[in-house]
């Protein structure tokens, strides 16, 4: 993997610097200019969790993806740059109780100083653009704040809370042991084939920006920046034109 050519494809500043700092602006960066998206998927392109192929599709192909493609290639660049760094799996909660597949969302655990932090650039509109440190401190994006807290009724589990308004919301729960990419290559099976998943079905395009994001779920845009909020139903001649959006950078 060429490292500079990932730092130029992020508009990122090399040398890389070894702190909260250096590690911020990296995820920032990665977050507002690579997207989530789920194209491949939909065109029934499979996807290959080797860090070659992914480096060719995200960094010379200028595309985004999924959570185990975008945080999978950040964990080797986290690694190749010097940062003490693994993956984790996580389960994103749906709302009313319910959880999703057990372990399905990929991101990262960086420790730095001591304190491991959640770095996750894979988690489509709702990615923080900073790293969350598990101590429960309440840390301020640009459209909200996030937080870890353990989650009381399983062992050795935490979630990841981001509060938009007043009230705080579960976005997912997580076991901070290590986990290789290769160990998400059934939940990715799934993600990609499976009848019940929502990803081979409709367009899942999402962006984190410097002041919102933007979102494309099948033909619904929705777009926020700072306060304010628009939502447009997008016409299937007008699609091409809003993918541009997404990955032009």
């Amino acid at each position: 993997m060429d490292v500079s050519l990932y730092l130029q494809r992020i508009e990122a500043a090399e040398p890389v610097q070894l702190t909260l700092d250096g590690l911020t602006q990296l995820q920032k960066r990665h977050v507002t200019r690579i997207p989530f998206e789920n194209l491949d998927i939909l065109r029934g392109i499979p996807i290959a969790l080797r860090a070659d192929d992914l480096f060719d599709k995200l960094v010379n192909r200028r595309r985004g993806g999924v959570c185990y493609e975008l945080n999978g290639l950040f964990s080797e660049l986290l690694r190749r740059t010097g940062f003490e760094t693994h993956m984790i799996a996580a389960t994103v909660y749906r709302g009313e109780g319910q959880w999703g597949t057990e372990g399905s969302h990929a991101t990262n655990l960086v420790r730095l100083e001591g304190r491991p932090h959640l770095v996750d650039v894979g988690f489509g509109g709702n990615s923080p653009r900073r790293p969350v440190p598990m101590t429960g401190e309440e840390i301020r994006d640009a459209d909200g704040f996030y937080r870890i807290r353990p989650y009381a009724e399983l062992q050795n589990r935490y979630v990841l809370e981001k509060k938009e308004d007043r009230d705080w919301a579960i976005l997912y729960r997580f076991n901070p042991e290590p986990k290789q990419l290769e160990d998400f290559a059934e939940v990715c099976d799934v993600t990609q084939y499976a009848p019940e998943s929502p990803f081979n079905k409709v367009y899942f395009l999402m962006k984190v920006t410097e002041e919102g994001r933007m979102t494309l779920f099948d033909h619904s845009l929705t777009l926020v920046d700072g306060p304010n909020k628009t939502k447009e139903t997008i016409e299937a001649g007008r699609i091409d034109d809003i993918l541009e959006r997404f990955l032009a950078r």
